[in-house]
């Protein structure tokens, strides 16, 4: 029975490899074949094709802590999603259940603890 298992994770793999190869080898027979054009440009080889000239380098600052926020936003976010069919069929759960879910939600504020102390949700 595992062989079976992993010979269908085998096939699934094979197609997501295979599935982005074959545009990729497509484009390169038609550069072998001169089908596909091969006359850069200066506008062509431009950051934006749009015509406008780009102002300063790409190497510019980038504030990460707007990533950390949304991150704390989508954990939250799943977090309420993971709770709603155990606030639904509270009445039918035992007293275990109820356990699990307040550890659940404890290494949650745990997190938000840590992240309130490091001051990662701080609009600076």
């Amino acid at each position: 029975m595992i062989p079976e298992e992993f010979g269908r994770v085998g096939i699934l793999f094979a197609i997501a490899l295979t599935f982005p190869m074959i545009p990729l080898a497509v484009s390169y027979l038609f550069y072998i074949t001169k089908i596909r054009p091969q006359n850069p440009d200066p506008v062509k080889q431009a950051t934006y094709e749009c015509g406008v000239e780009s102002e300063g380098s790409s190497w510019g600052q980038f504030n990460a802590r707007y990533y950390v926020f949304a991150l704390g936003f989508v954990i939250f976010d799943v977090d309420v999603i993971f709770l709603y069919p155990w606030a639904v069929q509270h009445a039918e759960m035992p007293l275990g259940t109820l356990l699990k879910a307040a550890v659940f939600m404890g290494i949650l504020a745990l997190g938000l603890v840590y992240a309130w102390r490091k001051r990662a949700l701080e609009w600076r």
